[in-house]
């Protein structure tokens, strides 16, 4: 009985590391769908102004990163 309960135990804490480690994502500002910037770039227009990105962050490694 306890080892069953151990072994669920490590069983769902493996599940809920592996859940955490996904929702690790690219480094970067989020990518628009595909048709939105296809209909939003024109390129013989002129007068388009270049979008601001904001303040630009410096970057800072994570101890994690090597394995991503």
């Amino acid at each position: 009985m306890l080892r069953t309960s151990l072994r669920s135990a490590l069983l769902l804490a493996a599940c809920g590391a592996a859940l955490a480690l996904g929702g690790c994502g690219v480094k970067g500002p989020l990518e628009p769908p595909p048709e939105v910037t296809a209909a939003q770039t024109h390129p013989g227009d002129k007068t388009a102004k270049p979008k601001d990105t904001g303040p630009v962050k410096p970057d800072r490694p994570f101890i994690l990163d090597g394995l991503l």
